[in-house]
This record gives structure tokens, C-alpha cells and sequence, in this order.
């Protein structure tokens, strides 16, 4: 009886999702629709957005003009407030099909599956007017935010889209996808994406998405599409799709898989194929890859030798450390050559051997002479991987070390803790040591410096670690720490901490509205502003272009401005650059846990990363930006609804795909 109940509601669901008839669809007229913000209205409902003022934008949303009806919903996608459900579920019929949309948006991205079952009834099969393509797509999507998985298993089936239904076959890849992201999967669901992926009539934009659930989905069954994907990845010429295609076929662990990507390595001209090639081919037998990987960590390529030599750092041999060392000596970037240091330092167990002490003195010798603090952060990284050194590195968390390296030094300590042979390593000693680390860890903290406590916190959450029972005893710490952190400046450290704390049973309060200090609105900003204004960045790399969005992000753009004419980004590092993903820059600290005494609310509405390029803001969690922002190396769908989008590259992509960690921007001019 329980099988014929979800059989009757899976049937229900994609009758809704399916049917079209010829039923006319009644006009009804209404005012003129300008979400532009000329409208006066629309900024207004700005105002209140950034104010979080719920109960004022609410009754915006009943207002006759489908303008201000539509920028209230759009405020909610970005507000996510639960309680506005109720009043958001009537626009899903609205008249205005871009109202309908963002209503359905909005509910997704509130992400609640209250509203599940109006969703669904929301989808007009009858439009055969197809005056709310739009609205359904959203609704597809939005129910992959928030549906059950009935609903994954009937938005899976879907077969009646035609290449030609490109907003729907959309909705529906993206519905699919963000199911992936809950960890949520179907096999007709990947059933489904293959054949979308693998015909090349679909629209670009819907095999993208079906590629990058192949690319990012953990443990999905491929090998009965082994055939489908070899003959894709040899006719597909798009790189945004072979990046994720080359993912999926690692994840076959087929030998004609391996071999396929192994010979592509040597033709493919696209590194950020290259890195995903890469990554793909570290999930196949170590002996059968190991001699491929040493010969890309010496890459002239900083991205291409750094995915190449992580993987010893990850998956090294003893028997094959001295390798790495000559992998180091013939390494052609810093970023390889610390890399596989760290490999063959964690690797060479022999200690007091000639080579294990030549080895560890070189480190120090490149570390004292590196050519910047990320560079000697990543010597002292690899210094650190010989587990017996933890003695020697408190002395690098002293108040008179750059900031980069306290952080890094901490760090070091923490990860030696999640090492998984620390135990076997100090033979039976093992909680000995870690209560040694503990007390250094301990030590660190005490210097208020919110990185640090930032990352002692994590480290207390981590299980890996083991080091929530021996810092148990430092909760009253903790606490006192919380108190004197400096908000909102110190959020991400705030956050952390609470989490730390709820671990030994601690509640602790959320940060007050008026802590958060939320940067009022400046519109004098953003009427500067021409269609065809651009900023200009000049990088110790290169320069480059961007095109800003004040329609989409105002609050966003307005800060970036202000921070841009006053100087704040001039010698900002892009301390975070992760191959094939982002450079990231912006931090007054230099370590990703610096801000200014100010936030901004997120403006995630509608922000696809769906190509390279665009410009992100940072954050900690909803509605926790400030300074940092970063650039997107390629399509990164997963981002979707998650980080305002407040900008894109327009020239000198180029630069952005060469930065690496330590290069500077030099100089910010807004061309108006």
C-alpha cells in the first residue's frame, strides 16, 4: 500500500511537469514592468532589502504593479526569510510570467520544502501560449532547491522536452543538478544527463550543466556509460565541457579510460583541461600514474605542476621520496617545487640520514629566501610535514612573523594532528603529542588574532583532528575570545568559534543586527554609473577589464566603487588561487581572514557562474561580505545562488588565468 502511495504521487508530479494541451491562456493586462533602477520604487525595495525590513517588503509583494511585485520577490531570494513562504506561494500564478519566475526562484532559494506541493501545482502545463516558459523553468529548478525525492525521481523522467524547449530542458538539468548539491541523486536522473551530455542538439548551456553534474556529483555509477562517454570526449571541442567531462572519466577507472586521458594529456592545449585530465587520472592505481604526474609537476604551467604535485603531498610512497626530491630540484614554479619538497619531506622516513638532513636544511634555506610570504608559508609547509618537527614551529606563530606565516604555522600544526599515521608515527605517544600540540595551539590563541582562532576552532570541529578533547579545558577561552572579537569585522572568526563552542554543549547568541554594522546604500555611487562605464585593474600580472552590474548587485557594485576610489585595493595580494577555480584577493590581512569594521547583504538573485570570468563577493556564510572578492577561471554552476555576482571580465581574461598566489593589484581606476 506504501509503494502504491508514492506511485500515485510520482504520477501526479510529472503530470504536472509534462503536459501541454492547447487550453488558450487568458490575458490579463497589466502596467508597465521597469525593474530598472530608474525606477524609484525598485530602489526603494533595495533600501529595505539591505535594511532586512520583512514586514515592509511583504506588502510589496501584493502591490498592482508587477514591477514592485517582482523586485519584492527578488529581495526574498536574497533575504531567504522562511516566513515570507505564505506570501511569496500566491505570485507563483501571478499574471506577469517574470513575477512568476521570481517568486519560484526566490522559494527555491529560501530553500524550504513547505511550499513542494505548490510548486508543483504551480507549473503550467497549459501554456501553450508559452507565456511562462520562464516561470516553469524556474519552478523545475527551484524544486531541485527544496523537493522530495519523488519529486528528483519524476523531474528525472521528463522525456517529452524537444532540443528545441530550451528553457525548460534547462529548469530541468539545473533541477537535477541542485538535487546532486543536497546529496540527493537518482539513476534516471543520470541516465538523463548522459543523454543530454552526449546529444549534441541539445542546447550548450543544458550539456553544460549535465557535464558539471557528471563533474562534481560524489559517487554516481558510470560504468555503463563507459562507451558514452569515450565517444563524447573524443568529438566534444567545447573546453568548458571537457574540463568536467575529463572528471567523469575518472571516476570510470576503466583501463581505456586511463589510457584515453593519459595520450590527451600530451595534445590538449587548454590547461584547465589539463588540471581536471589531472585530477581525474589521481583516482586510478597509484604505480600506473605516478611516473605521468612527476613529469607535469615540472610544467612551466604554475596550475598544470601544482595539481600534478599536490598529489604526492596527498598520496606519496616511502619508496619513491627520493623521486620527489629530484622532482623538486627539476620543478620550474615555486608552487611545485614546495609541493614536492612536502612529498619527499613527509616521505623520506629515514631520519638522521644524510639525505633526510640535507633535504630539511634546503627548506629552510628556500624558506628564508623566497621571494614572498606565500612562497615561504609553502616552504614551512612543507618543513612541517615531517611530523617530528612540531617543536619547531610555535616559534613561527610569535607576534613578529608576517601574518600569512602565524597562519600558516597554526595550520601546520593542526593538519599534523589529522595526519592519519600521527599515532602509528610516535609509536604509542601519539596522545601524548597531540596534547603537546594542543598546549601550543593554546598558547596561539591567547593572542587574539582571529585567524588563529578561527582555525584552532575549525580544528575543534574537525574529528580528524582529535583535538576537541584535549582543548576541552579551553572553552572558557573560547568564550572570553568571543567577546573580544571586533565585529563585524571578525565575523568568519565569530562563526567558527560559535561552532567550536556548540561542540562542548555551548549555545551562543547570533551576532546582533546592529554588530553587523551593514554599509548603508550610496546611490550617488551607482548614478555615476554609464552602460558602457568599465574598471580598470592593473595587476603586477597585467591588466584587466571589468564590466560591473548595478542592476543585478547595486549594494555590491556601490561597495566595490567606494573601495576602489579610496585607495583600499592598491598592493591586496590574491592570497587564494586554486587551479581551474578562482583568484581571490581583497583581504586586508593577506590571509583570507581580514575584512573592514563593515558588511554588505547578499545579492544572489539570478547570479549563474555559467563561464569564465565572473567576479564573485567572498563570504562566511549569508549576508557577510565585505573587501574580498574573486574571479572565476571557468563555468562554476555550483556557485549559483550562493555568492553575489557583481561583475565580469570583459579583457585580459588572460591575466587572470596566469595569477598566482603573492602577484598584487597595483592600481583600481572606475572608467566612467
Amino acid at each position: 500500500m506504501k509503494y502504491w502511495k508514492l506511485g500515485g504521487l510520482y504520477a501526479v508530479i510529472i503530470c504536472f511537469f509534462t503536459a501541454i494541451s492547447c487550453v488558450p491562456v487568458e490575458e490579463k493586462k497589466v502596467t508597465s514592468f521597469d525593474i530598472t533602477l530608474n525606477n524609484e520604487a525598485v530602489r526603494k525595495i533595495y533600501d529595505l532589502q539591505i535594511h532586512q525590513a520583512k514586514d515592509s517588503l511583504v506588502q510589496y509583494l501584493s502591490s498592482e504593479d508587477p514591477s514592485v511585485r517582482y523586485s519584492a520577490a527578488k529581495a526574498f531570494a536574497s533575504f531567504r526569510d522562511t516566513t515570507a513562504i505564505d506570501a511569496l506561494i500566491p505570485l507563483l500564478t501571478d499574471a506577469h510570467g517574470q513575477v512568476r519566475e521570481m517568486a519560484a526562484y526566490a522559494i527555491g532559494q529560501i530553500g524550504t520544502g513547505r511550499a513542494e506541493a505548490q510548486l508543483t501545482a504551480a507549473f503550467d502545463g497549459r501554456d501553450s501560449a508559452r507565456l511562462y516558459l520562464h516561470a516553469n523553468s524556474a519552478i523545475l529548478e527551484a524544486m531541485g532547491q527544496i523537493g522530495s525525492i519523488q519529486s528528483l525521481r519524476a523531474l528525472s523522467t521528463i522525456s517529452t522536452y524537444q532540443p528545441s524547449d530550451t528553457l525548460l530542458l534547462l529548469g530541468q538539468v539545473r533541477g537535477i543538478y541542485r538535487y546532486a548539491l543536497r546529496n540527493l541523486t537518482d539513476p534516471e536522473g543520470t541516465a538523463t544527463m548522459i543523454r543530454y551530455l552526449t546529444n549534441v542538439n541539445m542546447p550548450s548551456e543544458v550539456r553544460l550543466i549535465a557535464a558539471h553534474y557528471l563533474h562534481r556529483t560524489p559517487n554516481l555509477e558510470l560504468k555503463d556509460y563507459n562507451a558514452d562517454l569515450m565517444a563524447v570526449w573524443q568529438g566534444e571541442q567545447d573546453p568548458n565541457i571537457r574540463m568536467c567531462i575529463a572528471t567523469a572519466l575518472g571516476k570510470l577507472k576503466t583501463p581505456e579510460a586511463q589510457k584515453v586521458l593519459t595520450e590527451s594529456l600530451q595534445t590538449e592545449s587548454d590547461y584547465r583541461v589539463k588540471c581536471n585530465m589531472l585530477r581525474a587520472l589521481q583516482l586510478y592505481d597509484y604505480n600506473t600514474i605516478s611516473d605521468v604526474m612527476l613529469e607535469f609537476s615540472k610544467s612551466t604551467h604554475p596550475a598544470i605542476a601544482e595539481v600534478a604535485s599536490q598529489y604526492f603531498v596527498t598520496q606519496g610512497r616511502e619508496k619513491d621520496a627520493a623521486r620527489y626530491k629530484t622532482a623538486m630540484d627539476l620543478s620550474k614554479t615555486w608552487e611545485a617545487k614546495t609541493r614536492m619538497a612536502e612529498a619527499a619531506n613527509k616521505n623520506m622516513t629515514s631520519m638522521f640520514t644524510a639525505p633526510k638532513t640535507n633535504l630539511q636544511k634546503e627548506i629552510l634555506a628556500q624558506m628564508a629566501s623566497a621571494k614572498n610570504v606565500y612562497e615561504k608559508a609553502a616552504w614551512l609547509k612543507a618543513y612541517a610535514s615531517e611530523l617530528r618537527n612540531f617543536e619547531s614551529i610555535p616559534k613561527y606563530i610569535g607576534t613578529d612573523q608576517p601574518v600569512v606565516i602565524r597562519t600558516q604555522a597554526v595550520q601546520s600544526l593542526i593538519d599534523a594532528c589529522k595526519d592519519k599515521n600521527f599515532d602509528a608515527y610516535f609509536a604509542g605517544e601519539g596522545h601524548l603529542i597531540r596534547s603537546q600540540i594542543g598546549s601550543y595551539l593554546a598558547n596561539a590563541m591567547r593572542t587574539g588574532d582571529p585567524g588563529i582562532l578561527a582555525l584552532v576552532a575549525g580544528a575543534i570541529t574537525d574529528e580528524k583532528t582529535g583535538l576537541k578533547a584535549v582543548l576541552s579545558d579551553r572553552k572558557a577561552d573560547l568564550s572570553k575570545a568571543m567577546t573580544n572579537l571586533k565585529l563585524p569585522a571578525e565575523t568568519e572568526t565569530y562563526l567558527e568559534i560559535a561552532k567550536a563552542l556548540k561542540e562542548y554543549g555551548i549555545q551562543t547568541p547570533p551576532i546582533p543586527e546592529a554588530q553587523k554594522s551593514i554599509k548603508p546604500m550610496d546611490w550617488s555611487l551607482i548614478d555615476k554609473l554609464k552602460p558602457e562605464s568599465k574598471v580598470h585593474i592593473v595587476t603586477s600580472n597585467g591588466d584587466v577589464d571589468i564590466q560591473l552590474f548595478p542592476d543585478r548587485a547595486p549594494e555590491s557594485v556601490a561597495n566595490f566603487i567606494q573601495l576602489a576610489t579610496e585607495g583600499f585595493f592598491k598592493g591586496k595580494a590574491f592570497h587564494r588561487v586554486v587551479p581551474n577555480f578562482v583568484a581571490q584577493t581583497g583581504c586586508p590581512r593577506g590571509d583570507g581572514f581580514g575584512s573592514l569594521d563593515f558588511t554588505i547583504r547578499s545579492e544572489v538573485a539570478g547570479a549563474y557562474y555559467n563561464e569564465e570570468g565572473y567576479i564573485g563577493m567572498a563570504s562566511a556564510g549569508p549576508h557577510t561580505e565585505g573587501t574580498q572578492f574573486f574571479i572565476t577561471h571557468s563555468p562554476a554552476p555550483h556557485l549559483d545562488g550562493r555568492y553575489t555576482i557583481f561583475g565580469k571580465v570583459v579583457s585580459g581574461m588572460q591575466v587572470i588565468h596566469q595569477l598566482e598566489m603573492g602577484d598584487e593589484i597595483s592600481q583600481i581606476n572606475i572608467l566612467y
